[in-house]
């Protein structure tokens, strides 16, 4: 084979491999729901928060929505039309609650789309939920973080460890230190859900509002 047929060869490689994309790394992001200390109040219009550079942050708010949540709506703007392979949410809820109480968490993937359900060449969205069933979630004027940060090993550590054992009293904390999986640029949206009452307590409304109709109504004059 003559040189520049072995050169012609080697370019083509080249520009074949440089046209196949690099697959990134799977990434597993998990966020804490606990209480907190120095807090951002909340109310039922949400509040948009900026991860760190780093891909983390820790975030802390207070309800102030004037009634116990029933849950917590969380949408995360991916700065990536697609998500990575691999890619999925893992969402702790580390509230300490008494009783027999479970975790509810539910998140969906919309790729080449905006939270505002817009259609995007540059962006995705992640709709995560958190509840408690029973609940509430979280109560009347109680704080609560949320935790962007990833584990280290397999675990949390540092910081996030305290959040994770209902322990941490700190604020918002968003410097290079928070290390999560979120990429550079991701944005969040956190809408808190006012829990409704018990169907009953609608039942003894009823049952109220008629036993006073019936008792205006015999007292009111022939």
């Amino acid at each position: 084979m003559r040189l520049a047929d072995v050169f012609s060869a080697l370019l083509l490689s080249a520009v074949i491999a440089a046209a196949t994309p690099i697959p990134l790394q799977p990434i597993d992001p998990e966020i804490l729901i606990d209480t907190g200390g120095d807090a951002t109040p909340i109310t039922t219009g949400g509040v948009s928060i900026t991860l760190s550079p780093t891909g983390g942050g820790i975030f802390v708010f207070q309800n102030a929505t004037g009634g116990p949540l029933s849950k917590l709506d969380v949408s995360v703007q991916f700065p990536m039309p697609i998500f990575p392979s691999g890619f999925g949410v893992d969402g702790t809820i580390a509230i300490q609650q008494p009783g027999n109480q479970q975790s509810s968490f539910l998140s969906n993937l919309f790729p080449n789309q905006l939270c505002t359900g817009v259609p995007s060449d540059m962006s995705s969205c992640v709709l995560m939920t958190f509840g408690l069933i029973p609940g509430p979630l979280i109560g009347t004027g109680q704080n609560f973080v949320l935790d962007f940060d990833a584990k280290v090993n397999g675990e949390y550590v540092g910081v996030d460890a305290t959040v994770a054992d209902g322990q941490y009293t700190g604020g918002t904390d968003t410097s290079d230190d928070r290390v999560g999986d979120w990429p550079d640029g991701a944005s969040s949206t956190t809408v808190p859900v006012v829990a409704l009452p018990e169907p009953g307590y609608f039942v003894a409304l009823l049952f109220c509002g008629a036993g006073l109709a019936l008792y205006y109504r015999r007292r009111r004059p022939a």
